[in-house]
């Protein structure tokens, strides 16, 4: 007669307890606590009420008098049993008995279910292999360097008076700095999800988004501004001689705000490469909405993910060179004039949301390696050295035969539809051999490398302080006033070596006495803590 009970009715003598809700049964003062599974709960509750009816005739009718004249109104007092002829001692007892027994049994019942069920999960648990930890993937450190190497010599290698090949092999870096942002989306999620599961980390889920992008942020931004206020008198003298004081405070606020890769025209003033600092800035700022969604989803999702991101990337490229006739052009080795729309190359070039496409491209992929073998996704492919080798050679292949004029695929397409492909296998073949109890590839032997690691760390300042570097020897309006020329007219195309090795220098001593400074890292690290509290 349970069904018939108020929400809850209650015994005062002896104690007894009865809840309509079906998940619970309990007898106060601890006799019987929380029975919520509905299997053995139904079972409790059967026997409860047995014990409860029973009660009733175990009382002394003087008892269950005082009871239907206490607080307890009329409908509940229904319920504690009929108030007719005294049942004999004998019969008392038998009731309660069975009722004892028919509880006891329940509850022995219960008991031997739930330490079996304890015991199959502990069996589980212990034949599930062991979550992989995380490692540092030293390979990757290398890889930006040869990433970053390659950039600075596009850039001026036109000052070193190359052959036509060499020209078109090295100033493919349109192409390449998708690179970049494809493993900076990597490492992203390498760090902030969970190995071998579908779930974030506990230290993205639980920083406020604001903080987190803060301290991203704050891990390029102390450099990026020291290079412009140690260059910036270089920078406003250029500025303020072709297009006067208001143009130069505008770049310059651009600038220092990381704003100018919004703005194509004009996203590589001042300290010009480091619009991508200003596109991955954007990238960054999502990425604590984004990666909690990827990492929940499994490795099928993760491919429809992916699929739906290099659609959409690759869509505008597509327009852009169907509109412009612009299919086989080797943009990075043209003058800017001889484009057919430089404002419209432009936004495909430095636009944060094609970034930020590519960061994520990147995001997934190491989401894909890091799920191997997770409950429900299939185990590691093998990988040996032809997993890490053949993705290389497929990227400098592309680089060569584009110089070569054999594959005369427009950069933003190259980009899209052949390199950033091949360098996501590259990096997902690297990080799964660089995980394996003894690293056996070759490639990542040799990228892993001491020597190679050490010039991987100096990645970054390389990449901040080579353009105003640039500037200083071969810009001609400054070179013009500090030398007399450009380097290359005053001394000749071989100074191109002494100015790569004057970029070199330059980057140790920002690593050294910047980027180690433990001072440095506290005033960034409170910076970031008082500005986090702007945004509740």
């Amino acid at each position: 007669h349970l069904s018939c009970l108020p929400p809850r009715v209650c015994f005062s003598e002896p104690k007894i307890c009865l809840s309509a809700d079906p998940n619970m049964a309990s007898v106060r003062d601890g006799r019987l606590h929380e029975l919520r599974k509905r299997g053995s709960g139904m079972m409790a509750l059967a026997a409860m009420s047995v014990l409860s009816y029973c009660s009733t005739f175990a009382v002394p009718q003087g008892a269950r008098l005082r009871l239907a004249d206490s607080t307890i109104d009329a409908q509940t007092a229904r319920y504690a049993g009929p108030m007719v002829k005294e049942p004999s001692f004998s019969n008392r007892a038998s009731f309660v008995a069975a009722g004892a027994l028919l509880a006891a049994t329940t509850l022995s019942v219960d008991r031997l279910k739930w330490q079996k069920l304890y015991a199959d999960a502990s069996e589980k648990e212990a034949a599930a292999p062991p979550k992989p930890k995380k490692v540092r993937i030293t390979a990757f450190d290398a890889i930006r360097f040869f990433l970053i190497a390659y950039i600075v010599c596009g850039h001026f290698i036109s000052f070193a008076a190359p052959s036509p090949f060499a020209l078109k092999a090295i100033s493919q870096i349109n192409v390449v700095v998708g690179a970049f942002f494809a493993l900076s989306g990597y490492v992203a999620a390498y760090t902030t999800t969970e190995n071998a599961e579908r779930a974030a980390s506990p230290k993205l889920l639980n920083t406020p988004a604001p903080k987190w992008i803060l301290q991203r942020v704050f891990g390029y931004y102390p450099l990026h501004l020291l290079v412009l206020l140690i260059f910036s008198p270089m920078f406003l003298f250029s500025d303020v001689t072709f297009s006067g004081w208001p143009t130069a405070i505008w770049h310059g606020f651009l600038s220092a705000g990381m704003l100018q890769a919004w703005f194509p025209m004009h996203a590589e003033v001042w300290n010009a490469p480091t619009w991508f600092l200003s596109a991955l800035t954007f990238a960054m700022a999502a990425l604590p909405f984004a990666l909690p969604v990827l990492a929940k989803q499994s490795k099928a999702q993760l491919r429809r993910t992916a699929l739906v991101l290099f659609l959409v990337g690759l869509l505008p490229k597509l327009g852009y060179c169907y509109d412009h006739q612009a299919w086989g052009m080797l943009e990075g080795a043209m003058s800017p004039k001889a484009l057919p729309n430089l404002a419209m190359f432009n936004v495909q070039r430095f636009s944060p949301f094609y970034a930020l496409i590519e960061v994520l491209l990147g995001a997934v992929a190491c989401r894909m390696v890091m799920l191997d073998g997770a409950e429900g996704e299939e185990k590691a492919p093998k990988t040996n050295v032809l997993s890490t080798a053949l993705p290389l050679l497929g990227m400098v292949a592309v680089v060569v035969l584009r110089a070569m004029g054999v594959l005369q695929i427009s950069d933003l397409l190259t980009r899209a539809l052949i390199f950033i492909p091949l360098f996501l296998s590259f990096l997902m073949s690297a990080h799964r051999a660089s995980v394996l109890p003894e690293v056996k590839d070759g490639v990542v032997k040799f990228l892993s490398s001491k020597l190679l690691v050490s010039l991987g760390n100096l990645a970054f300042p390389i990449f901040v302080v080579h353009g105003p570097l640039g500037q200083v020897f071969y810009k001609k309006v400054i070179a013009t006033k500090l030398f007399g020329g450009t380097m290359l007219a005053v001394v000749g195309p071989q100074f191109f070596y002494v100015y790569l090795a004057t970029v070199m220098m330059a980057a140790w001593v920002l690593q050294k006495a910047f980027l180690s400074n433990k001072q440095v890292s506290s005033l960034s690290g409170k910076v970031v803590d008082k500005l986090s509290k702007l945004f509740p």
